[in-house]
């Protein structure tokens, strides 16, 4: 792989993202999670009646083929 590939560019930025978040104070990580916990908890009767619908096959699946 080239060292200036789109790849390793993408890579670096995902470790410098990592590194920045890493140095984030607990309390901040701890609100980041409460606040993605308040969000699941909004979706999840949307997600539940996804599932139902994928359980009682109302809902296909399309997948492309070449």
């Amino acid at each position: 792989m080239k060292e200036n590939s789109e790849v390793a560019k993408l890579y670096r930025q995902k470790e410098l993202q990592r590194k920045v978040r890493a140095k984030r104070p607990v309390a901040e990580k701890l609100a980041v999670a409460a606040k993605l916990r308040e969000v699941q908890q909004k979706l999840a009767p949307a997600r539940a009646a996804n599932k139902a619908k994928r359980a009682a096959g109302k809902i296909q699946i399309r997948i492309k083929t070449a």
